[in-house]
């Protein structure tokens, strides 16, 4: 991921992700609120774990969500970016991916759903094993004015590809 290094489009990106990143480590460390309306069993997290390597599991999402027509807009490499600040971490590389086809008409009807566009999934290796890590589609669209069934064929295709693309 060594194109991330030299573009100046990245450090900012980064140090805007930054906040998002320690929220997302606080809210999977803690119990979230629920709001009223959310079913208390609606996992917010997946992990499935990958039949490959880690460097296999991240190139062939990235292939299979090109292969749908998906762009991938940026590739996080976590690991990096520690070791550039002089840190060590486990592998944990984000890819951030999605088509505007789907999202524009969601963020046109929800202005703020734009917060959870485009998707993103975790390709992160603990001592055990190679595991791909996303959000579920209830959870992203939790709160929002979208219906499961304005995503059930775009969005919610995203988590069955990952799936898929990890285990066979």
């Amino acid at each position: 991921h060594s194109y991330l290094k030299g573009n100046p489009m990245i450090k900012p990106a980064l140090t805007a992700l930054a906040p998002a990143a320690s929220l997302t480590a606080c809210a999977q460390n803690s119990a979230p609120e629920a709001p009223a309306t959310q079913a208390t069993n609606v996992p917010r997290i997946h992990t499935v774990a990958s039949k490959y390597p880690f460097d296999e599991t991240v190139t062939r999402l990235q292939n299979a969500i090109q292969a749908k027509g998906m762009t991938v807009f940026a590739v996080i490499d976590h690991r990096a970016a520690a070791r550039q600040s002089g840190l060590e971490m486990q592998p944990a590389t984000v890819i951030v991916f999605g088509t505007p086809k789907a999202g524009t008409p969601l963020m046109v009807k929800d202005p703020a759903f734009a917060l959870q566009l485009p998707l993103r999934v975790l390709v992160t290796q603990t001592p055990a094993r190679v595991q791909a890590v996303f959000t579920d589609t209830h959870a992203l669209i939790d709160g929002s004015r979208i219906e499961y069934s304005e995503v059930e064929n775009t969005l919610a295709n995203a988590e069955k590809l990952i799936r898929a693309v990890v285990a066979q």
